[in-house]
């Protein structure tokens, strides 16, 4: 076989040689085999047509690599794949305020959060069942939505994987095992309720991620399995444009497991009449 060289995994670098990366092609085309299994791919002397690339992963829209075998795009979803690059929300999380580190990262035995998300294993009301390596989660959330608590070194690491801070969930090994980091579930439930979300995958590996959507009261909207996982952004909007996402989970079977950066989503304006409102109401308590 050829001489190894070096890809990107979630985890930073790991050999491949040439012989095992063509091998691929047929199965994931160009656009999947330049983005295989991260970001740096280097080609021996003589292979011109595809020497020497590296793109950014926090620039790559492959979108046209993903197949949905799942019931969007077909009459009565609830929930459509659309271009990540579409999204229109303002609402933005690289994780890069959260401790994270080189791999294996820092563990979280808790729930973490920002304003308008917070992020854990599951649900309060869903069942985390142990498949190998992996979490799976079933059954509907008990509304309200909740982001239930694991168990301990099995709910959230993040880790800056040679491009920036990523999040994972943790399987049943544990951290910090590294066969735990990105086998693991992961919940995302929203302050307010959206009508659009994204997210960038790292780490995919052919595998298949299975996200699912919840209403407030913990009534599903959309089960979405995402198979053949690559490196690529991700983006998905509530048809008609309604906005009762509350919350999202996700639990997936790829070989090394994943994490996602660069979560989108929409932090709500006041609406004119809310601040009109709140002027009149101004305006009153200056007359006294």
């Amino acid at each position: 076989m050829g001489c190894p060289r070096n890809v990107y995994n979630k985890f930073g670098i790991f050999p491949i040689t040439y012989e095992e990366l063509t091998a691929l092609s047929p199965r994931i085309g160009s656009c999947g085999l330049s983005m295989l299994a991260g970001r740096h791919v280097v080609f021996p002397a003589g292979h011109g047509d595809v020497a020497r690339e590296k793109r950014s992963m926090r620039a790559t829209h492959c979108v046209g690599l993903v197949v949905l075998l799942s019931a969007a795009g077909v009459a009565g979803a609830q929930i459509t794949q659309v271009d990540y690059g579409l999204l229109t929300g303002t609402g933005f999380e690289a994780f890069e305020g959260f401790a994270g580190g080189g791999a294996p990262g820092t563990n979280y035995d808790s729930p973490v959060s920002n304003a308008s998300v917070t992020f854990g294993e599951a649900f309060v009301g869903q069942t985390v069942t142990p498949n190998g390596n992996f979490d799976v989660l079933s059954g509907n959330p008990t509304g309200p939505i909740t982001v239930a608590t694991g168990a301990a070194n099995q709910n959230l690491c993040i880790f800056d994987n040679g491009l920036g801070n990523v999040i994972t969930g943790l399987g049943p090994l544990g951290f910090p095992n590294f066969d735990a980091i990105g086998e693991g579930s992961l919940a995302f439930e929203f302050t307010d309720d959206q009508a659009e979300f994204g997210f960038q995958l790292v780490g995919g590996n052919f595998g298949n991620a299975t996200v699912s959507f919840f209403q407030r009261d913990g009534t599903l909207l959309e089960t979405i399995v995402i198979p053949n996982l690559a490196d690529s952004f991700y983006g998905f909007t509530r048809d008609g444009g309604l906005q009762d996402i509350a919350g999202v989970s996700i639990h997936n079977d790829d070989l090394a497991g994943i994490g996602l950066d660069n979560l989108k989503f929409t932090i709500p304006t006041p609406s004119a009449a809310l601040i009109l409102s709140a002027s009149a109401l101004l305006a009153t308590r200056r007359r006294r």
